[in-house]
């Protein structure tokens, strides 16, 4: 089994290569920070999101070494917190750059690199949840992330679609919000895992944790 992770050298992302590896996949690792990929991973990329044809360079390097990808999983993400009415537009793009637009270039990075009934999953979010200030832009992001996922799904009907609503998550994602982490944050192994068993259970569509 060979599968994709973008977004590896994040906390769901290191997990869910460790794990991969464990239960004996073929795993390709990209993330901003190619340094914090773990090391277990059989191959690893560097990418930048607000830099898309970083993106569109890793299929060629992931095709001679594929038999074809059985998963890929967009976990990338970045937060700048702050006031809309005083947020600036660099930190606004950065923000969609990383949850939104890297997500459809991944797709489309990924999706030729596919088996026929491969399965592509996002990181998406509770969007009621960050209905906060200072989370404006990220908010709206992750609120996009889902119809760009439901219109994936029904233009490739030959992969499964699925969007991960995680929840809180005990990651350095808390190190850049505004409040402090809930003291029931899922470890993110957890979350890996139940990636995984959601990828064995033939399932699509959601995940709701």
């Amino acid at each position: 089994m060979e599968a994709l992770v973008w977004g590896a050298s994040g906390g769901i992302g290191q997990a869910l290569v460790r794990l991969l590896k464990r239960d004996g996949w073929r795993v390709f690792a990209a993330a901003r920070n190619e340094g914090k990929i773990p090391g277990e991973a059989d191959y690893h990329y560097g990418f930048d999101a607000t830099v898309p044809r970083t993106l569109a360079g890793i299929p060629p390097l992931i095709a001679p070494e594929s038999e074809g990808l059985d998963l890929m999983v967009y976990a990338a993400g970045a937060l700048r917190n702050g006031v809309l009415d005083r947020l600036g537009n660099d930190e606004w793009e950065a923000v969609f750059a990383s949850n939104l637009t890297g997500a459809w270039l991944a797709a489309q990075a990924s999706l030729p690199l596919m088996k026929t009934g491969g399965h592509i999953v996002f990181i998406g979010a509770y969007v009621d949840h960050l209905l906060l200030p200072k989370m404006g832009a990220y908010g709206a992001a992750k609120a996009a992330l889902e119809p760009l996922v439901r219109v994936l799904a029904k233009e490739n009907r030959k992969q499964k679609f699925t969007l991960v609503r995680p929840g809180a998550v005990d990651t350095p994602f808390w190190e850049h919000v505004p409040f402090r982490k809930p003291d029931n944050a899922k470890n993110p192994m957890h979350i890996a895992e139940a990636i995984l068993n959601y990828f064995r259970s033939d399932h699509d569509g959601e995940l709701n944790l």
